[in-house]
């Protein structure tokens, strides 16, 4: 995984070969690096209240993230018969449970909640984007996803 230090780097290993599904992929990328400005602004002369309303923005941006995406996704499993998609919508399913998890765990500090889901997505990407996401890219390709 590529650090900066402002946070991970896409490159183009994590592609998939379609041009929609990495652009979403980014998203998630932009909400990592969020977090991890909430949590480095700990550091600065930054209200408790401001640090909140970001990581409110940055909560709202990977829900979006995950509805799209995971729709998008599940719409051409579909559509193409992906032979692994009942797996692949099972771990979209584990992520939904796993933030909502994470939330009520934390829901009294936010910055746990924040290193938590940092470490969580970081996981994520190496787990989801880099093997299983992987997985269907021949077959999205195969039917002429570009």
């Amino acid at each position: 995984m590529t650090q900066t230090k402002t946070g991970l780097q896409w490159t183009e290993q994590y592609s998939v070969g379609v041009s929609q599904l990495d652009e979403q992929h980014k998203k998630l990328f932009v909400a990592i690096n969020g977090l991890i400005d909430v949590i480095n602004s700990s550091n600065e002369n930054i209200s408790r209240e401001e640090r909140e309303k970001r990581l409110n923005e940055v909560i709202s941006s990977l829900l979006e993230y995950k509805k799209n995406h995971f729709e998008t996704e599940e719409k051409y499993f579909k559509e193409f018969n992906f032979e692994g998609a009942k797996n692949h919508i099972a771990k979209h399913q584990e992520f939904s449970e796993k933030l909502l998890q994470i939330k009520e765990e934390s829901r009294d500090d936010i910055f746990a909640f924040s290193f938590t889901l940092v470490d969580f997505l970081e996981d994520w990407l190496i787990e989801h984007l880099m093997t299983l996401d992987q997985e269907y890219r021949e077959c999205f390709k195969n039917h002429g996803l570009k």
